[in-house]
């Protein structure tokens, strides 16, 4: 009896010995943690100090020139009109106004002129202002016909802000490629016209556009006589072409010049009050200057051409009112035969004699 006791005995433990076995330390399972990803810190622009254009030939003072006179308007601006000077047929454009006939004195071109010095041509523009930065934001631009066609072939365009030392940055240059900058003809208005004037821009530091990053200049206030000056260099232009001057604060748009080509005169406006299309409607705050010749001798008989100045004897004095016989026969540029900037009465003395009526 007691064997068989100890019998069950053991098997009790050994029963609860199998059953604990089931339940023995050992080793830990592996537990799989869910470890976020490490996030790359945010990316951050890597900006590099743009690379400064390193000049090789810069402009000096320019040599003195003669200037030679544009009509203005500051005598007449508190009557809101121009006295005249505006002969829209022929591309002669005096028209320092707003649309309202509110004069910028800043834009009025009085003079301009050329002078030469090493690699270098300067043209200064002689202003009735002295503020070229004036808020409408005008632009000054110089244009050259260097086939002598009177069609322009280059244009040189600054843009505000202007400085008193030279500068680049701000100077665009264009060039016509299908000759057109003139219209149809560059003896008289085409309009309406359809063409797209200066149609390629081949120079800009801005957009990093050309091969010569010295190829023209320009500054401010450089004289009493240039409030605004340009410096390009030969190699654009050669040695004999013509050269205009233009102040615009209105349209600024290249592809469209000349404007009297793509405005008819109604449209246009007059600056002029006796003229029946007074006061100025879409082409406004704009003037430009006839064309002088560099480097040789104009017949005179070219088109846009500035009249010879001659002072005859006994002329009448500037403001002094037309003689009082109505109508005019003809007008001739003095010293000179009618190259066909005569257009009209005294419209260009002291450069135009008229014969009346």
């Amino acid at each position: 009896m007691m064997k068989n006791r100890l019998n069950w005995f053991f098997v009790g433990v050994l029963i609860v010995l199998l059953a604990q076995g089931c339940n023995l330390p050992g080793p830990t399972p592996a537990v799989e943690a869910t470890i976020p990803p490490t996030q790359a810190p945010p990316t951050v622009p890597q900006t590099s100090a743009p690379t400064a254009i390193q000049h090789q030939a810069i402009p000096i003072s320019a040599p003195d020139s003669n200037p030679y006179p544009d009509v203005t308007s500051s005598d007449t601006a508190s009557e809101k009109r121009a006295p005249y000077g505006d002969s829209y047929d022929i591309n002669r454009l005096e028209r320092p106004f707003t649309q309202d006939m509110i004069y910028i004195p800043d834009m009025d071109i009085s003079s301009f002129s050329i002078s030469e010095e090493g690699d270098w041509y300067y043209v200064s523009i002689g202003l009735v202002g002295k503020n070229p930065n004036n808020p409408p934001g005008i632009q000054y631009a110089l244009e050259l016909d260097t086939n002598l066609d009177s069609f322009g072939d280059f244009l040189i365009v600054a843009a505000p802000p202007y400085s008193e030392e030279w500068t680049a940055d701000n100077v665009r240059v264009y060039t016509d490629t299908n000759r057109d900058s003139a219209g149809a003809s560059a003896a008289r208005s085409d309009a309406p016209f359809s063409g797209d004037g200066y149609d390629q821009l081949i120079h800009s530091l801005a957009d990093g556009i050309g091969n010569d990053v010295d190829l023209a200049w320009v500054r401010i206030n450089a004289s009493q006589f240039a409030a605004v000056q340009f410096a390009f260099k030969k190699s654009l232009s050669g040695s004999s072409f013509l050269y205009s001057v233009i102040a615009d604060a209105g349209l600024k748009d290249v592809a469209r010049l000349d404007y009297v080509d793509y405005f008819t005169l109604s449209n246009a406006g007059s600056p002029v009050r006796d003229n029946p299309n007074y006061p100025l409607k879409e082409l406004y705050a704009v003037d430009n200057t006839c064309y002088q010749a560099f480097g040789f001798k104009p017949t005179g008989f070219e088109p846009k051409i500035c009249p010879e100045i001659v002072q005859p004897q006994n002329a009448r004095e500037p403001g002094e009112p037309p003689p009082s016989t109505p109508g005019v026969d003809a007008c001739t540029a003095i010293g000179q035969p009618n190259p066909g900037n005569c257009p009209w009465g005294w419209s260009d003395w002291p450069y135009c004699v008229c014969t009346p009526g």
